[in-house]
């Protein structure tokens, strides 16, 4: 069966050192931009980004939150395959497998566009439609390596138990789906009400911090705090994909020699 694998937990301490001490913070601005080390982004162009009661509003945002929700989800998958180990603990991997199948949330037409863990109706279709892919997902699951009773947890018939465990065990999930919602509601923020009251420099510190914490938090088991240049970057794109054709600003493409950000174990 294997040892049983205890990942460490971070110190509050050494998280803030490392929010200090992280290069990605390092900015500097000027009329048109934001630049951060290693990785150009024009987030000026958030200065167009629709207001609300505009019949862009929810179009727009829907699809920002889409873009983001779903580069999360596939950089779950992507943690998840790289380490492996935690398969010999089933109900620790159960919920990272239930995240990273269920759709990203559609939004509705007010102010909605993430899974909200306060309502019931929403988190139904959470779980319904990462039942619908997961059986998929296990039968991708490499588990070759490990023994009879840790392979017994992932067959594919046995979806539906992982997902009914992870409607009943929501702390995780919750935490997930709440990193979510926080970092939707900080572009928002750094969109509709910062930018306006603050200025493109000060709302852009402040939304680089949000990002820079929320994927700390966004599971115990790893840190995604490398991947918010990276976010941040989709979410751009998104919005620059809802302007009319004669409003697009190109971004600076990343070579595809580039190697991506690591993530933390």
């Amino acid at each position: 069966m294997g040892e049983l694998i205890v990942m460490p937990k971070r110190e509050d301490s050494v998280e803030k050192t490392a929010e200090q001490n992280d290069p990605a913070m390092e900015c500097t601005n000027d009329s048109m931009s934001v630049t951060c080390e290693g990785s150009p982004i024009d987030l000026s162009v958030w200065k167009n980004a629709p207001r609300e009661r505009t019949p862009g509003y929810f179009p727009t945002y829907s699809t920002v939150s889409k873009a983001m929700q779903t580069a999360l989800r596939g950089w779950a998958r992507e943690w998840f395959h790289a380490n492996t180990e935690i398969l010999m603990r089933p109900h620790t991997a159960y919920p990272i497998l239930v995240y990273q199948c269920t759709h990203p949330f559609s939004g509705r037409p007010t102010n909605v566009f993430t899974y909200d863990i306060q309502q019931t109706e929403t988190l139904d279709r959470a779980f319904a439609s990462a039942a619908y892919r997961l059986g998929r997902e296990l039968k991708q699951i490499d588990t070759k390596r490990f023994g009879w009773f840790t392979r017994e947890h992932y067959f594919a018939y046995r979806s539906k138990e992982v997902v009914k465990y992870v409607s009943k065990n929501r702390r995780a999930l919750y935490k997930m789906l709440n990193v979510e919602t926080v970092l939707m509601n900080s572009i928002l923020k750094f969109a509709v009400i910062d930018i306006p009251k603050l200025g493109l420099e000060e709302a852009t510190v402040l939304l680089r911090r949000a990002f820079h914490t929320q994927l700390r938090r966004f599971s115990e088991l790893f840190d995604m705090s490398a991947r918010a240049e990276e976010l941040l970057r989709i979410a751009t794109e998104a919005l620059i994909s809802c302007f009319p054709s004669d409003n697009v600003v190109t971004l600076p493409v990343r070579r595809e020699d580039s190697e991506p950000l690591p993530l933390a174990a």
